[in-house]
């Protein structure tokens, strides 16, 4: 699944592109809305810079021990203070809340779906479709799941900042050195449980145009069919882009986020495919023909079969 998604990301690397200015455009959208309370949140900024010497992270760039744990620290910490800061106001911490917690991450799933549609069209009759068009033309459905979506994500990204935020709470000098080889596992592993959890959803509503909640199972039976390659595969992918970030430094993010993201939607796509034992393009002269269901099914899950 690992070596047809990233094949499917060359031959539509387009879409990386079309998808990264969505994300672009949805980033400055929220950006300008918090905007409207910028004295405020830059100040709170600040404070939580200057007390959490944060320039400390600026100095990591390898997994060099004690370096890069006072780093990750010292984010963490800044993270924490500038939440305090922001809710010294209630009213602007939740509208804080709204918009980057909620907001973004709802429009980034509408351009997930929207992602999916463009891959089904290329995976099934090799064909490819205009961002804009396919945003327009989906929109009614993508929106309904990107609501779901996004609240069902909460409880996942919170195990996955609280398993973040645990490792940075530890203070022992030999875990210093500890430090960087647990804060890329335990993280990639949490991401792993969510997209094992997450990712059949988008596929099985592009694919059956089903309700969001039965779309949801079907997925789900999909995921379970290949359930360890899917967590292993999901590792893999975000354990590298962890592993890239923290090498090559914190600026290093702004080239592996906008290919780690569609790489990650193509994946969903192609597992779900795999899973379904339906036949499909790996580029343009390749079709790719899985086991069929009854192939791999077990017994008595035969009467799901279509």
């Amino acid at each position: 699944m690992f070596k047809n998604s990233i094949k499917l990301l060359c031959a539509n690397f387009d879409k990386v592109w079309k998808l990264l200015v969505y994300h672009i455009l949805s980033i400055a959208l929220c950006f300008g809305l918090l905007c409207i309370f910028y004295d405020f949140f830059l100040e709170a900024g600040r404070v939580a810079f200057n007390d959490s010497n944060l320039d400390t992270m600026f100095q990591t760039g390898t997994l060099y021990g004690a370096s890069i744990a006072s780093g990750l620290t010292a984010v963490a910490d800044f993270v924490i203070i500038f939440f305090q800061q922001i809710f010294t106001n209630v009213g602007i911490g939740i509208y804080f809340v709204i918009i980057a917690f909620i907001l973004l991450p709802f429009l980034l799933n509408v351009g997930k779906f929207v992602m999916c549609e463009m891959m089904y069209g290329y995976m099934s009759s090799c064909q490819k479709q205009s961002f804009v068009s396919t945003y327009l033309k989906t929109l009614k459905y993508s929106l309904v799941y990107a609501i779901l979506k996004t609240f069902y994500s909460i409880p996942f990204n919170a195990l996955i900042v609280l398993s973040m935020w645990s490792l940075t709470r530890i203070d022992n000098d030999i875990f210093d050195y500890i430090m960087p080889f647990a804060f890329v596992i335990v993280p990639a592993l949490f991401m792993a449980f969510k997209e094992t959890f997450t990712s059949g959803w988008a596929p099985a509503k592009v694919v059956y145009n089903q309700n969001p909640f039965k779309s949801f199972l079907i997925g789900m039976r999909a995921v379970l069919r290949r359930g360890a390659r899917v967590f292993s595969t999901s590792f893999v992918i975000f354990l590298l882009a962890i592993v890239l970030s923290m090498v090559l430094g914190l600026y290093a993010i702004i080239i592996i986020l906008p290919i780690v993201s569609p790489l990650i939607h193509i994946f969903e796509m192609v597992m779900f495919f795999s899973s379904q034992g339906m036949r499909f393009y790996v580029d343009n002269d390749t079709i790719l023909s899985p086991k069929k269901l009854e192939e791999v099914d077990r017994i008595e899950n035969t009467k799901f079969l279509l």
